[in-house]
C-alpha cells in the first residue's frame, strides 16, 4: 500500500503570507511614534537625496538640527520613494495606507530570512514558530512604520547569507553578507547586537575567514555610507554626533524593564518551554491561568493612585507573578540546553544538536547584553531580539518531544491572539491623535478664529496637528500676542510641555480624546516604559488649551528638563 507525502509549501510563499498579515494588521495605522520623526527624514530626503540631513525638524516639542537625532539614513532612502509615488498617486487621507504597503518587501525579506533560520535551527514547526514570532507581541504592535523591522530584515538576511557562506567556504557570500549587515547597521545602529550571533557561530564551526571577509566588507558599507553623510553635511561623522548625545540612563529602569517586558511578551517562549521541559499538563494549564488572569488583571483592577509593587498594587503583582514564571521557565530551558551541549565536549569545534543548544544559549545572553549596551530606555522594541532568541531555543525544544504538536500550535495562535490585541490597541492610540487634531481645529474654528492657534506635543499629534493647519509653538521663534493661543497636547493627560507654566498664561477649556472605554494602553509602556501594556485611565489624549493673556516670545519661558536632556543642556537652553 502506497503512502502519499503531502508536498510542504515553498518558503517564499509561507514567508509572503505571513508578510501580507503583518501589512494588512498595520493598513490603517495612523502614525503613532518615533515614525513621525522617521518622516521627517524621509520627506527630506525626497526632497534633496544629496542632503539627508540638512533640515531642521520639530522633535520632542523643539525645533532641532537633524544632524542631532539618531535617525541612520538607509531607511529613508528606502521610504523616500514611496513618499514621491503616494504623494503622485493618492490622495492625502489615503498616503499612509500607501506607504504600510510600500514596506511589504522589507516584511518578505524578514519573514523568509527569519523562516530561513527556523528550517535551519528549529527544522520541525519552522512556519508556525514564523507566525509565532512575525505576528506575535514583540514584533506585530512594532511595526507602524519604524526602524526595528527594516535593520531586522537586513541584519536577519545577513546572517541567513553568512551561515550559507560558512558551509560553501564562500567568499563572495561572505561578501554579500557584509554589505546586508553593513546597510542593517546604517538602518538603526543596534544593528551591532549581530556581532554576537556572527561571531557565535565562527567560533563554534570554526570559519573565521568568512566571518573576517564579512565583518570587514559590514565595516567599509558602514564607513562609506558615514563618509557620504560626512560629505553631504561638509564634515563630521553622524554615528560620532549620536555617541555624544547620549540620553541619561537609569540602570535600575532599564533592569526592571528587561524583566517585565521579556516577562509579559515572552509568555508564549516560556508556554513552548513548558512543552519542551515535559512539564505535566496541569503546570502548563496552571502557567495559561497565570498569564491569562495577569492580563485580565491590569485590564480590569484599577487603581487610581498607582501605587507601587511595595504598596500592594494588583497589576504590579501580577506582572511580578507573569514575570517570575517567564524567567523561571526560560532559565530552566537554558540549563536544560547548556547541559546538552557541554555534555562530553572536547574543544571548540562542536557538531550536530551539541552546536545548536551552545549557540541557543549564547545567543540568548548575548542579545540580553546587546540590549542593555545600546538601550537608553526599557521599551518593548529594545528585547524584540531578546523574545526572539528566547522563543527560538524554547520552540526548539519544544519540537522535538513526542506528542505536543498540537499544543505548539495553540502556543502560536495565542503568540498571534497578543499580537493582535495590541495592534488593535495601538489603532485606538493612534485615531486618539487624529481626533485630538481634528477637534482642536474645530474648537478653534467656532470659538476664537480672530485669534492664532498654535499646537505643541509629541509623537502622532505632532504629526497630524501641522496637517489640521496649525502651527507648531515653537522655542525661539514664536511670539504670542495677547488673545492668542495654544493647544497643549498630553498622552493621558500626563505628558507636559517643553516649557514651564507661565502667569502670563490663562487656561481656557480641556478637550479629552479617545475615551473608547477600553482598559489597556501601549503608549507609555509598550514604546517607552517596563511594561508591554498598561491599564488605561480615562482618555488616551488630552489637549489642554491655553490662552496669552499679554505679550509673550517664546523664548521668554523656562524649557523643563526631560529624560533627554542633562541638567547642564537644560542650563544652556534657557539662557540662550
Amino acid at each position: 500500500m502506497s503512502t502519499s507525502i503531502r508536498p510542504q509549501p515553498s518558503p517564499s510563499i509561507v514567508a509572503l503570507l505571513v508578510a501580507v498579515v503583518m501589512v494588512v494588521a498595520n493598513l490603517f495605522e495612523p502614525l503613532t511614534v518615533d515614525d513621525v520623526c522617521h518622516h521627517y527624514y524621509a520627506e527630506q530626503v525626497a526632497r534633496d537625496p544629496l542632503h539627508p540631513f540638512e533640515f531642521t525638524t520639530v522633535w520632542h516639542q523643539r525645533p532641532v538640527a537633524a544632524w542631532t537625532v539618531m535617525v541612520a539614513p538607509v531607511n529613508s532612502y528606502y521610504w523616500a520613494p514611496g513618499l514621491l509615488l503616494c504623494d503622485a498617486l493618492l490622495p492625502p487621507e489615503w498616503q499612509t495606507v500607501g506607504w504600510h504597503l510600500w514596506y511589504l518587501p522589507v516584511y518578505f525579506l524578514f519573514c523568509r530570512s527569519l523562516l530561513a533560520l527556523l528550517r535551519r535551527w528549529v527544522k520541525r514547526g519552522s512556519g508556525t514558530m514564523l507566525c509565532a514570532i512575525a505576528l506575535g507581541g514583540a514584533v506585530l504592535p512594532g511595526l507602524n512604520l519604524l526602524l526595528e523591522v527594516p535593520m531586522l530584515s537586513l541584519g536577519l538576511a545577513g546572517l541567513v547569507v553568512v551561515l550559507r557562506a560558512m558551509d560553501r567556504r564562500s567568499v563572495p557570500l561572505a561578501l554579500c553578507a557584509g554589505a546586508l549587515w553593513g546597510l542593517a547597521f546604517q538602518t538603526k545602529y543596534s544593528a551591532m547586537a549581530f556581532f554576537a550571533p556572527w561571531f557565535l557561530q565562527a567560533l563554534l564551526r570554526w570559519r573565521w575567514r568568512e566571518f573576517v571577509i564579512g565583518g570587514v566588507t559590514a565595516a567599509a558599507v558602514a564607513l562609506g555610507i558615514e563618509g557620504l553623510v560626512s560629505l553631504s553635511h561638509g564634515g563630521g561623522s553622524y554615528f560620532l554626533e549620536q555617541l555624544q548625545l547620549s540620553q541619561i540612563r537609569s540602570w535600575s529602569q532599564l533592569i526592571r524593564g528587561m524583566f517585565v517586558q521579556v516577562g509579559g511578551l515572552g509568555a508564549p517562549a516560556a508556554l513552548l518551554g513548558l512543552l519542551g521541559l515535559g512539564a505535566p499538563r496541569w503546570v502548563f494549564r496552571a502557567a495559561l491561568a497565570i498569564y491569562g488572569g495577569g492580563l485580565l488583571t491590569v485590564a480590569m483592577l484599577t487603581d487610581p493612585e498607582r501605587r507601587s509593587l511595595a504598596e500592594g498594587a494588583p497589576d504590579s503583582i501580577a506582572y511580578l507573578l507573569m514575570a517570575l514564571l517567564t524567567w523561571s521557565v526560560l532559565l530552566a530551558v537554558f540549563a536544560v540546553l547548556l547541559r546538552g551541549g557541554l555534555g562530553g565536549l572536547r574543544g571548540l569545534r562542536v557538531v550536530g544538536t551539541r552546536r545548536i543548544r551552545l549557540f541557543l544559549v549564547c545567543w540568548f545572553v548575548a542579545e540580553v547584553a546587546s540590549s542593555f549596551v545600546v538601550s537608553p530606555f526599557p521599551a518593548a522594541r529594545r528585547v524584540l531580539m531578546v523574545v526572539v532568541a528566547a522563543t527560538v531555543a524554547a520552540g526548539w525544544l519544544a519540537v522535538r518531544r513526542v506528542g505536543v504538536n498540537g499544543a505548539v500550535r495553540g502556543v502560536a495562535v495565542g503568540s498571534v491572539a497578543l499580537g493582535l490585541l495590541l495592534q488593535a490597541i495601538d489603532y485606538l492610540e493612534g485615531y486618539a491623535w487624529v481626533q485630538a487634531a481634528r477637534d482642536t481645529r474645530t474648537w478653534w474654528s467656532e470659538h476664537a478664529p480672530e485669534h492664532k492657534l498654535y499646537y505643541t506635543g509629541g509623537w502622532g499629534f505632532e504629526f497630524y496637528a501641522p496637517r489640521a493647519g496649525l502651527p507648531p509653538f515653537l522655542r525661539g521663534e514664536t511670539v504670542l500676542e495677547p488673545g492668542d493661543l495654544i493647544a497643549v497636547g498630553s498622552i493621558d493627560g500626563s505628558e507636559n510641555p517643553w516649557f514651564e507654566w507661565s502667569d502670563k498664561l490663562e487656561e481656557v477649556t480641556t478637550l479629552s480624546c479617545g475615551t473608547d472605554g477600553f482598559p489597556l494602553s501601549t503608549q507609555f509602556c509598550y514604546y517607552s516604559g517596563r511594561r508591554p501594556v498598561d491599564h488605561q485611565y480615562g482618555p488616551r489624549f488630552v489637549v489642554w488649551i491655553v490662552r496669552a493673556t499679554e505679550r509673550l516670545p517664546s523664548s521668554d519661558l523656562v524649557v523643563r528638563p526631560d529624560q533627554w536632556h542633562t541638567p547642564s543642556q537644560v542650563r544652556e537652553m534657557n539662557r540662550r
